[in-house]
C-alpha cells in the first residue's frame, strides 16, 4: 500500500469534508484510519464498498449453486427441451 493510504484518526477529525471529497473524487478507493499508529478502520468510498458488496454476493451464490450441485438428485432433473414444450403452448 502506498503511505497515502493510511490517515491518522486526528486528520480525519480535522479534515473529513476533504476526505471525503477525495473519496468521492476517486483520488482514493480506500483508506485506512490509524489511531496510535494502529489500523483501526477502513474508510471506503461508496463505489468501492458497493463494488465489494456486489463480489460478495456473487461468491455467496457461487458458493450455494455450487453446494447445489453435489447434492443434485440427477433423476428430478428436467430438460431444457422438455420445459421448452411444457411452456410455450
Amino acid at each position: 500500500m502506498r503511505s497515502t493510504d493510511y490517515l491518522s484518526a486526528t486528520a480525519l477529525s480535522k479534515k473529513t469534508s476533504a476526505t471525503l471529497d477525495m473519496l468521492d473524487k476517486g483520488e482514493a478507493e480506500k483508506l485506512i484510519i490509524l489511531k496510535n499508529n494502529t489500523p483501526r478502520a477502513v474508510l471506503l468510498s461508496i463505489e468501492a464498498y458497493e463494488a465489494l458488496e456486489e463480489e460478495i454476493e456473487d461468491l455467496r451464490l457461487t458458493a450455494l449453486a455450487l453446494a447445489r450441485l453435489e447434492t443434485i438428485d440427477q433423476k428430478k432433473l428436467l430438460s431444457h427441451t422438455h420445459i421448452l414444450e411444457k411452456f410455450s403452448k
